[in-house]
């Protein structure tokens, strides 16, 4: 149940929808940017200034997102004579090297190529995309529980030479496959990413707008207001062995954007009232292990190694999750305060 100051606030969200869809855009160390561990916050101690956010789940329900074609919506990515959200202005930002090759073979990072998208019959408008996605509308609803502490610490990125970061979290997570296998990440630390258009805050964001119109994070996604996000680096392990090392890790605990008849809401269809949502509540928390491995030499584009056998033969090459069912803590719009005596 959402409590009445949380359901009062999205309800005059809804009422502003016009206003907020009129805003739009408004060693691994050395491969993504500074290290820092994921338990010790950098070097700093918990009394520093900063902004700590909360996000749990109990054993509950999670959507795994197969891979699926993505909806295109107008205010993103704009009509076929006039498109937006391409990847050509990121790559004109970067020099050669690991990280323009990795947008190259992974765009759905920052944009899409016109070439990767479907059209009406007529030409006029996009329809979805010509290529799976990480962001389809086919799930399946398997189980989990995370518990997830952001610890914001420094709010601004470096340019160029990014240094160790203050920003850390502690992160566990839990949950099986829909074929029952049993998962956990291990998070190692957080990253900052080294993508021209992203604002990450040092690896940790709280109270802001990721995804669509932002440019920061896939525009597949509709922009949306989180409450904290992370960005690290985890090895995945799959019934009690590491099958996968050093992999980047995303999490975001964001307002709700699947729909009640479990699609992903476009941009255009945002905020979404609590009523309007899946699971009645205006927030929940996703985690997405994308095809990418980072070394000494930076990111490059690698399959996830899961244990999910898709239909056509091969392993799912990613993980995508949402947890419906999350508890929100010390943070704006929080379900309830969370006790001292508990942390």
């Amino acid at each position: 149940m959402v409590p009445n100051d949380v359901r009062e606030s999205i309800d005059a969200a809804c009422d502003r929808r016009r206003v907020l869809q009129a805003i739009g855009a408004s060693g691994i160390a050395a491969g993504l940017g500074g290290r820092v561990a994921a338990q010790n916050g950098g070097g700093r101690s918990e009394s520093d200034a900063g902004v700590d956010v909360i996000a749990r789940q109990r054993e509950g329900v999670v959507h795994w997102s197969l891979p699926g074609k993505r909806r295109l919506g107008q205010m993103v990515f704009g009509t076929p004579e006039h498109p937006q959200a391409t990847l050509a202005p990121v790559l004109d930002l970067l020099d050669d090297g690991p990280v323009a090759t990795l947008l190259e073979e992974l765009p759905i990072l920052v944009g899409l190529p016109p070439e990767a998208r479907e059209t009406t019959g007529d030409g006029e408008a996009y329809t979805q995309t010509a290529v799976p996605t990480p962001f389809s509308d086919n799930v399946v609803r398997v189980s989990g529980e995370v518990d997830a502490r952001y610890r914001d610490r420094r709010p601004y990125d470096l340019p160029a030479s990014y240094g160790e970061s203050p920003d850390s979290v502690d992160f566990d997570i839990r949950f099986t496959d829909p074929n029952g296998a049993r998962y956990s990440l291990d998070v190692k630390h957080t990253i900052q990413p080294p993508i021209p258009t992203w604002e990450t805050g040092g690896g940790v964001v709280t109270d802001t707008w990721i995804h669509g119109t932002t440019g920061t994070e896939s525009p597949l996604l509709p922009r949306t207001y989180t409450y904290a996000a992370f960005w690290g680096i985890c090895d995945v392990v799959v019934e009690g062995d590491v099958v996968d090392e050093n992999k980047v890790v995303h999490a975001m605990t964001v307002a709700n954007m699947r729909k009640s008849d479990e699609t992903i809401a476009l941009e255009s269809e945002m905020p979404l009232a609590p009523d309007e949502t899946f699971s009645g509540q205006a927030h929940h928390t996703q985690v997405i292990v994308p095809p990418i491995t980072v070394g000494a030499d930076g990111p490059v584009h690698e399959a996830v190694n899961t244990a999910y056998q898709l239909p056509n033969g091969h392993t799912q090459p990613f993980i995508h999750l949402t947890f419906e069912e999350d508890t929100v803590v010390n943070a704006p719009f929080a379900d309830w305060s969370f006790p001292e005596s508990a942390e």
